[in-house]
């Protein structure tokens, strides 16, 4: 019977060992999405995306602009065709229309992928840069800040503020 106290207490002993080694971790936490939004390189990215978002509404307005016109072309001739011309004219404005849409759905999947691969491309540093920071600054457990993840950390464990100053002093050519 003392043998299993005496088992109990060197299992329990042992097992509280890991937990005692624990408290001289230090702990950190990094909003990967902050680093990846509020970088220069983010806001680069931002301002280009907005452009190439406006460059393709332009672009699609104009197209919107030459299919309205065509309508009420077709909508003034309407009266003045045969049934075969009417049927004729108006699948051919279908199809125009079926056409500008499949270019405005194209628009948007070239936005969204350009945006994910920026996004990619960028989480992928960014993460490098997270464990030079934590490797600099002595952290053993680096956390993302997320709803999810970091209910509650002390100011000194953000380390986003650091992986930011890194990441803008990349060189271009490397984001």
């Amino acid at each position: 019977m003392n043998t299993r106290i005496i088992g109990f207490l060197v299992a329990g002993l042992l097992a509280s060992a890991p937990v005692l080694a624990v408290d001289s971790v230090k702990i950190g936490y990094v909003d990967v999405r902050a680093v990846v939004l509020e970088s220069k390189a983010g806001q680069q990215h931002k301002a280009a995306m907005e452009k190439f978002v406006k460059d393709k509404q332009a672009a699609l307005r104009k197209d919107e602009e030459k299919l309205k016109a065509l309508q009420q072309s077709l909508e003034k001739e309407i009266l003045t065709l045969t049934e075969a011309q009417k049927q004729d004219k108006q699948r051919s404005f279908q199809e125009k229309v079926q056409t500008f849409q499949k270019s405005a759905q194209d628009a948007e999947r070239e936005v969204r992928q350009k945006d994910a691969e920026y996004t990619n491309k960028a989480i992928e540093e960014v993460r490098k840069l997270i464990t030079e920071v934590a490797k600099a600054e002595k952290v053993g457990l680096v956390l993302g800040k997320t709803e999810m993840s970091v209910l509650y950390a002390e100011e000194g464990m953000d380390l986003t503020a650091m992986v930011i100053k890194k990441y803008d002093s990349l060189p271009a050519a490397k984001k």
